[in-house]
């Protein structure tokens, strides 16, 4: 008895095709920057409708908002994916290795969109908001930390996030720019670094 084919529902569909259509702009836009393409070339790349791109997120700048968010969901994908056993600085290191080790078209990508969005007000409602839960998220494990015990009581948190992430974000930058940058390498050392000024005092 041959199976029954169960049909993708309509949300079901539109799903798969705005994550196809967010996987192939990533792609343009690292190729040809901002101006370079057009929501009707994203759905040629992803083998759909000209016109359904524009039905789906309204302008080509509404779409660079949603690639932003779509970027970073995946990074947060990956931090999920981390242990949870210990919290605190353990985790923050982790964060910051998954950050250093994004390369390619995802990080030309967001490079762009944060270039962008210094000249387009609505893109930087998004990144505005984007950054302010990254840094949330620091400060929510540097209190985790002083909780267990591994990192000292007295670190100020809104500070040292915020050094946290400015490294983060000047990383990318220098290895979006320099394809020589060792990354990895000055990632290490920026946690050891990090961890000799965050661990408790004797």
């Amino acid at each position: 008895m041959a199976k029954t084919v169960r049909r993708q529902t309509h949300a079901e569909r539109r799903e798969k095709a705005e994550t196809r259509f967010l996987d192939f702009a990533i792609k343009l836009i690292a190729e040809r920057g901002y101006d370079g393409f057009t929501l009707a070339d994203v759905a040629d790349a992803a083998g759909y409708s000209r016109g359904l791109p524009a039905h789906y997120f309204g302008k080509k700048e509404d779409l660079l908002a949603r690639v932003a968010e779509f970027t970073i969901d995946s990074y947060h994908r990956q931090l999920g994916q981390i242990s949870e056993t210990e919290g605190g600085l353990p985790r923050i290191e982790e964060l910051i290795r998954i950050y250093v080790r994004t390369r390619g078209v995802a990080l030309r990508c967001l490079q762009i969109i944060l270039t962008q969005a210094l000249v387009r007000p609505n893109l930087r409602k998004t990144v505005e908001r984007l950054n302010a839960e990254g840094l949330a998220a620091i400060q929510k494990e540097i209190k985790r930390g002083i909780r267990l015990g591994n990192i000292r009581e007295d670190v100020h948190v809104e500070h040292q996030a915020a050094v946290i992430y400015a490294f983060m974000r000047g990383q990318m930058g220098f290895a979006t720019l320099d394809p020589s940058w060792e990354e990895v390498a000055v990632g290490e050392e920026f946690i050891a670094t990090l961890r000799e000024r965050l661990k408790p005092r004797k």
